[in-house]
């Protein structure tokens, strides 16, 4: 009994510590020019991932990337399908800024889609929301983790919808890799939190190895990218004959 208290207690602080930080949302400090980026590009569950598990310090115990970006933000959409002039809430816009602000992404891990599925419906507006950010990031390694949002049952069947888009239209992007986090979490339920959106301390956890992970791919598909493959052939001349000279004057 006293075992369930203490777990009890432990989610209701997590729940309250979330409530009144998350609003706020999480960049770390952009330092251009530094060597190899990666970006982790959010919404509250990139959020919390950093917050309650500290994933960047997962991530630079490997010394592989040289600067790390986690930008997690409450509510934030992978972008807006028409004309709004929001900047942190839509993922495209926050990419962009974060460009301008110095930062050159030599990979992403996106982790967005679970806000488009709880306010868009159209297969369509996901489509044009995905090819959209993919556009704006560019030929950098790609990974984007599915999403698994259930709070409703109508939601939970967009969210499918939303990760079928995805992987019909990957093989466009020979940059991008998807990470199947929906089938991750459905077969692991105590990763989510009680309102079906959100994760557990466990889930946390359990989110910040898979960024370490996916973290240490991207260097390798970085690595594989940057570096030029183009090797150098010798040819045989066709011609036996002396090539013609100039006498001089």
């Amino acid at each position: 009994m006293k075992n369930n208290l203490s777990h009890v207690r432990r989610l209701a602080l997590l729940a309250v510590a979330f409530c009144l930080t998350v609003a706020a949302g999480i960049s770390t400090q952009i330092t251009p020019n530094t060597g190899p980026s990666l970006l982790i590009l959010g919404d509250s569950i990139t959020w919390g991932t950093e917050y309650f598990a500290n994933s960047q310090k997962l991530i630079v115990a490997d010394a592989q990337w040289t600067h790390i970006v986690i930008d997690g933000q409450y509510s934030r959409r992978v972008a807006f399908p028409t004309p709004n002039a929001s900047t942190k809430y839509s993922g495209v816009k926050t990419f962009k800024k974060l460009s301008e602000g110095g930062l050159k992404a030599d990979a992403v891990i996106v982790a967005l889609g679970s806000n488009d599925v709880a306010i868009e419906t159209k297969e369509a507006v996901y489509e044009t929301v995905i090819r959209d950010l993919l556009m704006t990031i560019g030929n950098v390694p790609v990974t984007w983790l599915t999403v698994n949002r259930r709070d409703t049952p109508a939601i939970a069947k967009r969210s499918v919808l939303f990760n079928q888009v995805l992987a019909r239209i990957a093989p466009e992007y020979p940059n991008l890799v998807l990470e199947d986090w929906y089938s991750s979490i459905t077969k692991r339920p105590r990763w989510m939190a009680w309102d079906k959106v959100h994760l557990t301390p466990a889930g946390y956890q359990a989110r910040a190895k898979l960024h370490r992970r996916l973290a240490l791919e991207l260097y390798d598909r970085h690595i594989i990218a940057t570096t030029s493959t183009t090797t150098t052939t010798s040819t045989v001349p066709t011609e036996t004959t002396a090539p013609a000279t100039t006498a001089a004057p």
